[in-house]
């Protein structure tokens, strides 16, 4: 069964396919922002971050 992770910028759910580690990066498939796996909470979902572009 695929996990689910919520993305804190579109609200949308990404479909996680895989196992991920902390320091791992997630993008939305929805609106391409950059997640970073910070790591995991007691129920067992993903804790992530926004990772900031320098600009």
């Amino acid at each position: 069964m695929d996990k689910k992770l919520q993305c804190p910028e579109c609200k949308n759910d990404i479909t996680l396919e895989k196992e991920f580690s902390d320091g791992d990066v997630i993008e939305c498939s929805f609106c391409g922002i950059e997640l970073e796996v910070v790591g995991k909470n007691e129920d067992g979902t993903l804790r992530v971050e926004i990772i900031e572009e320098e600009k």
